[in-house]
């Protein structure tokens, strides 16, 4: 008889149990995002994330940041990491549709929705994903030797790029290609590799200047290659007399304009990236309305000291949220 009053209450408690826990789930575990950036360190990736955090806590939502520094391998890592976590849906920053296919290929796996920003997918992957979210790098390209072309007409244009192979400096030469043509007023005559950073950028800016090649005006790929183009200008003794144009438009290139080191950055707001990116993952996840589209590309504009009350700042805040019309519906 105690044994069978045993089992009874043991019946009893299972369920009596099972439902403390889950009430004690639904008070304690919230909707969880996990979010791999490609390096805290980077100005635009890290002013992404910041807005995508700052939606997130408008929302309730928890985010899990793993910074992948600069390391494919540990990106991965971070992946998996997030999948043994169980959280609810991943966002990456990518450069290339290659690294972006082994992300989705893991998460199809597992049925964990998947998301990136930074490197437009559509056509050059397969599999499932929720969004994309990435600026078009032929728009920087093409507005940049646009600009080039109406302010500094008959002047022969020295492209310093980042590093081919990741399709960003080949959608880039295409825009400055086209916009050359349309034009016609400029001349792109010298072109030089770099590795996306200030060093690289000024050795390859000292090179042209000492093998003698010519050129009027610098198109220098980001800021901080900016930097650098304008450390090899001014050792010799150009600084001033040839003009920089960069991409960006953050903190950075603002106070870079102010000082006089470029004269115009095509400017893409980052922070529209990273908030476009969790309105898409936030209504998928927590209210199951798929985006009428899963690529968004937010515009570029140019900047310059005249017309800087234009520039969409990078800083999180609730009217960059109503600029992409809130984050309750499409």
């Amino acid at each position: 008889m105690k044994r069978i009053v045993g089992v009874l209450l043991l019946i009893l408690l299972i369920p009596m149990g099972t439902l403390w826990a889950g009430g004690k789930r639904g008070e304690k575990d919230k909707i969880v995002f996990g979010n791999i950036p490609v390096a805290m360190s980077d100005e635009w990736n890290g002013y992404s994330v910041q807005n995508f955090e700052y939606a997130a806590a408008k929302k309730g939502i928890e985010v899990e940041v793993l910074d992948a520094e600069w390391d494919g391998e540990k990106a991965l890592n971070n992946l998996e990491d997030l999948i043994t976590k169980g959280v609810d849906h991943i966002s990456v920053f990518v450069y290339t549709p290659e690294q972006a296919q082994d992300f989705i290929k893991r998460a199809n796996e597992v049925d964990i929705p998947i998301s990136f920003e930074n490197t437009k997918l559509i056509g050059k992957v397969t599999g499932d994903f929720v969004m994309n979210v990435a600026f078009e790098y032929y728009d920087f390209g093409y507005e940049a030797a646009k600009y080039v072309s109406q302010t500094y007409p008959g002047s022969k244009l020295f492209y310093v790029r980042g590093l081919p192979g990741m399709g960003i400096v080949e959608e880039y030469m295409l825009g400055i290609e086209d916009a050359l043509e349309e034009f016609g007023t400029v001349e792109l005559a010298v072109y030089r590799d770099t590795n996306w950073d200030t060093e690289t950028a000024l050795n390859a800016t000292q090179d042209v200047i000492a093998a003698g090649e010519e050129f009027d005006v610098i198109f220098a790929n980001n800021e901080s290659m900016a930097v650098g183009c304008y450390n090899a200008l001014k050792d010799a003794g150009l600084d001033g007399k040839v003009p920089i144009i960069s991409t960006g438009g953050g903190p950075t290139g603002v106070q870079m304009l102010k000082d006089g080191i470029i004269q115009a950055t095509i400017a893409g707001p980052v922070s529209l990236q990273g908030l476009y990116l969790f309105k898409a993952m936030y209504l998928y996840t927590v209210k199951g309305i798929k985006p009428p589209e899963n690529f968004i590309a937010p515009g570029v504009i140019p900047i310059t000291l005249d017309n800087l009350d234009e520039n969409i700042p990078w800083e999180p805040s609730d009217e960059l949220i109503e600029m992409i019309g809130g984050l309750d519906e499409w």
